[in-house]
């Protein structure tokens, strides 16, 4: 942006108004991020009837949501498709998702919710393709 202010441009109150507005929307969606990750624990723990600290030592010792669950790994796949389905909800309810792309979405829910719980769904598989040498060249 320092170029545009010495080609007259912007000036400088425009560029740290910019860089400050920016900085604000990275800090709110991060902070969104964590608020929604903080839910998801919640959901899951509450459905297992353990606290957070138990369910993230059983997580860092490698063992699948499944594992932990147990016999109550229904109830769990119920209680996060319950809570993924009222998120996509409110996306439609606040213009932020088409009601078409909701449907897709909740089409395959359950399907990668239990993937996710049963440890099929890898979160480092997400972001296959954004290797070393770039956006979507996967160190290709």
């Amino acid at each position: 942006l320092s170029g545009l202010v010495s080609k007259g441009t912007l000036t400088q109150a425009q560029v740290d108004a910019i860089s400050k507005a920016m900085q604000d929307a990275r800090s709110a969606g991060k902070a969104a991020h964590e608020a929604a990750k903080a839910e998801r624990v919640k959901v899951i723990t509450d459905a297992l009837g353990i606290d957070a600290a138990t369910l993230e030592a059983k997580r860092k010792a490698g063992q699948s949501l499944a594992a932990i669950a147990g016999d109550k790994k229904d109830a769990l796949i119920a209680a996060l498709v319950a809570f993924e389905s009222k998120q996509i909800d409110a996306a439609v309810a606040s213009g932020k998702l088409s009601a078409e792309r909701a449907t897709a979405l909740k089409s395959k829910l359950t399907a990668g919710i239990t993937a996710m719980v049963n440890n099929e769904a890898k979160i480092d598989n997400a972001f296959k393709g954004f290797g070393k040498k770039g956006h979507g060249r996967g160190g290709r």
